[in-house]
């Protein structure tokens, strides 16, 4: 039992570190409002977009949080957006969001609803984010 206290004490910096490090080169948008939510996904804007509907208290969210800020990097030409639902709830319930982590794709203000999805699954969202990436 004590073995197991220390490993996981040991891992905790490597762990903070690395979500420093992910955040530090984020170009993830925080939405503070619908207008900006709206101008993202509304038919006639220009340009791709993924939002991630996401909560502070959401565990699975706080688990793929540093993988899409990872993203966000990697496809500059992708604009990444986050929403938290507790701060924009109007925006939330219109949007249709019902569980979090939620990811809505955006091509030229079009829902791409194939490219869409609910959960905290890292390969589906490499994979959907590279699609949106090569429309």
């Amino acid at each position: 039992m004590l073995r197991l206290v220390v490993a996981r004490s040991a891992l905790r910096p490597a762990a903070a570190h690395a979500r420093a490090f992910a955040s530090a080169s984020s170009r993830v948008k925080i939405l503070g409002s619908d207008s900006a939510y709206t101008q993202i996904a509304t038919e006639g804007s220009s340009g791709k977009a993924i939002v991630y509907f996401t909560a502070k208290w959401c565990p699975p969210c706080k688990m793929i949080s540093p993988i899409y800020d990872e993203l966000s990097a990697k496809y500059p030409d992708i604009e990444f957006a986050k929403v938290d639902v507790d701060e924009l709830n109007d925006t939330t319930a219109k949007a249709g969001v019902r569980s979090m982590p939620t990811f809505f794709a955006f091509n030229d203000g079009k829902l791409q609803r194939g490219l869409s999805f609910s959960g905290a699954d890292e390969a589906l969202l490499r994979d959907n984010i590279k699609q949106l990436n090569e429309l």
